[in-house]
This record gives structure tokens, sequence and C-alpha cells, in this order.
């Protein structure tokens, strides 16, 4: 068992406690209780981030980092070619208008790229050589300290399941099959009636995010650890970049009808939070358990729902129990600020 299963699986352990001991009554919700409630409220928030990351380190998503994980020969191939190459030396050559020559253009010549282009798998292996960013500051030298990287929100992509395949050149073609087979239950000799598969099929043509670096050759020169801030900070920056594009994009979640509208009117209290977000989502089909769900919302309805208790004489509030009934709670800045009062929800 892979540890992030571990994980989960004491996660939902965690999970089944505290809904037994949030159903209790007052009188039954003594002190050894509430330090039983507090200890697990505590151990499910550390379990929860090394969860994550356990998920984010055996991700497997993306097919170039399989095969550098892959322990066959070509597997081992790239990933010794992945750790010997220096994103340094592709800026370098950009900057200088040269191609790239050893080990960087084998990289660029295995994922069809050109010379100025750099590989995900390059920004994803922890292996790979690191340097750090634009601009050189004017005191650097033998007592240079370490780079101090630009902060970015974790992805809320990933946290839903939002698949994010690699693909090779050309426009990619995803069909899905519409119609399920159709069950009969027939008498003895009874002919079945045949059911029509239906597929469609998406085809997407190549689109871009796209970030870019100025520096001098000055700079790179003088200033140590260029290319693993530029590498880092570029990572970190397509992430964020495509999570906007996932929640508010042109073709994002909170755009448009891409998602059910379920407006209201009234206050979301304790009962309806717990409803709205959690039990009344779970259908049988798409969510069998509470547990398969995750939950993406602005900062201003996280504070709301930590505001919304169950009872006056109850310090269980509607967020707490949310991240107990559910796969996680997470806030994104990209969510759309209130309007009126409202702010929508994933």
């Amino acid at each position: 068992m892979r540890l992030s299963q571990k994980l989960n699986l004491r996660l939902s352990e965690i999970k089944q406690r505290l809904n037994v001991i949030s159903g209790l009554t007052d009188d039954d919700f003594n002190d050894e209780i509430r330090a039983e409630s507090e200890k697990l409220t505590s151990e499910y928030s550390d379990t929860e981030l090394r969860w994550r990351a356990a998920e984010i380190a055996e991700s497997d998503d993306d097919d170039a980092a399989r095969l550098a994980l892959n322990p066959d020969s070509e597997g081992r191939e790239l990933r010794a070619l992945l750790a010997d190459s220096s994103i340094g030396r592709i800026f370098g050559a950009t900057v200088d208008h040269r191609a790239t020559d050893g080990r960087e253009a084998e990289v660029q010549a295995h994922f069809q790229l050109g010379g100025n282009q750099i590989p995900l798998a390059m920004l994803r292996d922890p292996s790979v050589e690191e340097r750090a960013v634009t601009a050189a500051p004017g005191d650097v030298g033998s007592t240079q300290a370490p780079i101090v990287p630009g902060v970015f929100p974790q992805s809320v992509a990933a946290f839903l399941g939002v698949d994010m395949p690699t693909v090779p050149v050309g426009d990619a073609s995803f069909p899905v099959l519409t119609a399920n087979a159709a069950v009969e239950a027939l008498a003895e000799a009874g002919a079945g009636t045949e059911s029509d598969g239906s597929f469609s099929g998406a085809a997407l043509s190549p689109s871009r995010l796209q970030a870019n670096f100025r520096f001098s050759i000055e700079d790179r020169a003088k200033f140590a650890g260029m290319g693993e801030a530029l590498r880092a900070n570029l990572s970190e920056a397509l992430a964020d970049g495509l999570d906007k594009q996932v929640i508010v994009g042109t073709e994002g979640l909170l755009t448009g009808i891409k998602l059910p509208n379920n407006n209201v009117n009234a206050v979301t209290t304790y009962a309806l939070y717990r409803s709205q977000f959690a039990f009344g989502r779970v259908d049988g089909k798409y969510a069998s358990t509470t547990d398969e769900l995750r939950i993406v919302m602005g900062s201003g309805t996280y504070t709301h729902a930590a505001a919304q208790y169950r009872g006056n004489n109850d310090n269980q509030d509607a967020l707490q129990s949310l991240r107990e009934a559910t796969g996680g709670v997470k806030v994104s800045d990209h969510v759309t600020s209130p309007a009126a009062n409202k702010q929508n929800a994933i």
C-alpha cells in the first residue's frame, strides 16, 4: 500500500470518530471527549498535510515523469539525462543567440522542443541542477545569502482532481462514452434490447500560458544561482496561472454555466453548510460518501463558515464540520470576491 493510501485511510478513521463525537449530547461531551476531539483535529490537520505531500510525490499523471521513474533502461537513461542537464545552460544559449549542445540538446530533442524551450520534466524534477532570479542585486559575491523565493498559493487544480495530461505535438483528442449499456431482467429465452453506443469527442488545439524573465549577460556572470530561482519561480508561476484558468478562465469552472447554478437567497447557516457543501452532494454515483468530496471556496466564505455554530452552547463551527466530513476544504485567491453578500464556491 502506498504512503498516500495509508494516510488517506487514517484520515477516514479520524473523520469517522470525529463524526461520532459531533453527534454527542452536551452531557456526554465531557473533558475527556473534548481532549480527544482536540487531539484528533490536530492529528487530522497534520495527516492531511502529509497526505497531500505524498500524493504530489507519488503523482504519475505526467508521461515524462512516469518514464523518468521507470526502472527500465530507457527510463534510467532519461533520468540520468535530466539530472545532468542545466536550465542555466539553456538560458545562456538563448541569451547568446546560439544553439544548445550536449545533454541539453539531447533532452530538447527527446521532447521535440526548440533550442530556446525548456521541457516540463526539467521544471518538475527535483534532481535537476538548480541555480536562482532575474536582475542581480548589487551586493553579491562570496557572502551571497540564499535567495528568498517568490510567494505563490498552493495549487487547487490538483486538489480538485483536475486531470492535466502531457500530450505530444498536435491537436489532442479526448473521446467520451456518453451512453451506458441498458441492463434488462428478461424471461427465459426472452430477447434483449440492444443499446446504441454513443461517443462524443473533444479535439483540443494547443493554447498557451506564458511567463517571461529578462536578464543581462553580466547579471548571469556575477549572480550565482540564476537558473535555480528561475526554474522554481517559473514552475510555481505556471501552476498558479493554470489554477486561475481552471477556476475563472474563459473555460473555468466558475465561468458561464460550467457548473450547476445553486444560487441561494437565505444566509448559509451551519445546517445549510453541511447540506449544500457535503451531505446534499452525495448522489451515490459521482460520490458515494462525503469523504470523496473536496471543497474550494473564497476567503470570505471560509471566514463566514467558521462563524456559523451548531448551537449557542456548542464550539463546533461549520468549517470544522466540513473539514471533518469531507476530503478537505481549501481557499483559493482566484475565487471571485463576494458580491451582494454572495460568493461562488466549488
